[in-house]
């Protein structure tokens, strides 16, 4: 379904909102979730996504959002094994994560982890292991960056499986 195949965007947003209310079976408050964040962006599901719509979905789409991050622990490690134990530092590295996903510019969203980082966990030792978290991004976060841009649109599919 393409935006320019509808003469307006009231009528696709329509449709829109039909196909993932009708089509998924959700139930009630997951309905009421959808449609917060359809409201959000003024129901433009081809609207590409930004770093700075982590945090609604995270509160909206908790469990969408769980399956594109993992908390700066690469998934070839055991889940026993944690590397990294400081709360803030994690929402941190699951925001990268999420830019990584929607394809932001990969220098862009490597410099907004660092420097999240440094102002959430601070001090000599912390700022120590937040440029060890950094470089390791730098190193060998290439194969977890997408090439694709990401649209809400994109978002939603990846989340229909866990509706």
């Amino acid at each position: 379904m393409m935006l320019n195949q509808y003469k307006n965007l009231d009528h696709y947003n329509e449709e829109v909102r039909r196909f993932f209310t009708n089509i998924f079976n959700i139930d009630k408050e997951e309905k009421a979730s959808v449609q917060r964040v359809l409201d959000h962006y003024k129901l433009n599901l081809k609207l590409m996504l930004v770093p700075e719509d982590y945090d609604i979905l995270l509160k909206l789409f908790p469990h969408t959002m769980k399956r594109l991050t993992n908390g700066c622990k690469p998934s070839y490690l055991p889940k026993w094994l944690k590397v990294n134990n400081c709360l803030k530092r994690k929402k941190k590295c699951n925001l990268h994560d999420f830019c990584y996903w929607i394809s932001w510019p990969r220098g862009a969203s490597d410099k907004l982890f660092i420097k999240g980082m440094n102002k959430v966990c601070k001090g000599f030792g912390a700022k120590f292991k937040n440029y060890r978290f950094y470089y390791a991004v730098r190193t060998f976060g290439a194969t977890a960056y997408s090439e694709e841009s990401k649209t809400l649109e994109d978002f939603f599919r990846l989340g229909a499986t866990t509706w």
